[in-house]
């Protein structure tokens, strides 16, 4: 019976996964991760832990002006409260910048470090990303701009180094790791076919009888891209490299940088029972998975 599948927004995009997968997201807003304090569930709780938060910054000593905190400011919007205190004790250049929001029930952290003359135009960002974040329904696809973690969505179409990855664990397959990720770049590298040859050499020279299954252009509807994948037998065992990537656009939130990767390398396991039966059906999920992985309506 073929497993059924879902649909995952993540960033700007949507990514179909099996329904049995369990995931492990990451997201990134101007390189600088989104965290959910799973554990802050009320805001009873999340007033105490920004309280303690500040008082230990508080109490901790710095070598020139006597504490680390520097200053706490109340955003408007979300109950949002940003921290601002010395990187270390002897610090005098770059500040420290922990950041919270409450948003549908969910409390995120934004922790980032700030140089000292950039301190008026991040806290001013800071109030920015308070007031554009929103809580999104789970059971349904978001259709507005925006970037979307987990159940928020920050309603920004603003250029910036925003970044996702999505970490997928198969049911009875622990040996295979499968990965998807978007970057938005200032530049744009080489394609991965066209930077391929030192990868390519090392890795069909690791293990005897690798050999490439597939070296070819990959386009998923309008995004251009390569895939190349790698495939050998070492002692009965059945060993992957595969790899899509799309180059994308500079300065671009519609047109990242795109990868996905699947690898059963360097194993613990002696037998193919922990990953695919065969190249088949290694193949059948791959492309499911690639041919899934397209820009979210209305993201942009």
């Amino acid at each position: 019976m073929t497993p059924s599948w879902r649909t995952v927004p993540i960033g700007r995009h949507l990514v179909d996964v099996p329904e049995d997968a369990t995931l492990v997201p990451q997201w990134r807003y101007n390189t600088d991760p989104l965290v959910f304090r799973n554990d802050i569930r009320t805001d009873m709780a999340y007033d105490a832990m920004i309280n303690q938060r500040e008082q230990a910054l508080r109490a901790a000593p710095h070598e020139q002006y006597g504490s680390l905190f520097v200053q706490r400011v109340d955003h408007i919007t979300n109950r949002g409260v940003t921290l601002v205190s010395w990187n270390r004790p002897g610090g005098t250049i770059m500040y420290q910048f922990d950041s919270y929001f409450r948003v549908g029930g969910r409390t995120v952290a934004y922790l980032r470090e700030v140089s000292n003359d950039r301190l008026d135009s991040q806290l001013a960002l800071c109030a920015e990303i308070a007031d554009k974040l929103r809580p999104v329904d789970g059971a349904s696809v978001p259709r507005r701009k925006g970037f979307v973690a987990s159940s928020i969505i920050l309603e920004d179409s603003l250029f910036n180094r925003e970044s996702w990855s999505l970490t997928i664990k198969l049911p009875n397959k622990p040996d295979a790791w499968i990965q998807v990720s978007a970057f938005a770049q200032y530049r744009v590298e080489p394609s991965l076919r066209k930077r391929a040859g030192g990868l390519l050499t090392s890795l069909l020279g690791s293990i005897a009888g690798m050999h490439q299954l597939r070296n070819r252009a990959r386009p998923v509807g309008p995004i251009e891209a390569d895939e190349i994948l790698i495939a050998g037998t070492e002692k009965g065992k059945r060993l992957y490299a595969f790899k899509w990537e799309a180059s994308g656009k500079a300065h671009s939130l519609a047109e990242p940088q795109l990868n996905a990767e699947l690898d059963v390398i360097e194993s613990v396991y002696k037998t193919n029972n922990e990953s695919f039966s065969s190249d088949e059906e290694a193949l059948e999920l791959w492309d499911r998975l690639i041919d899934s992985i397209r820009l979210r309506p209305g993201a942009v």
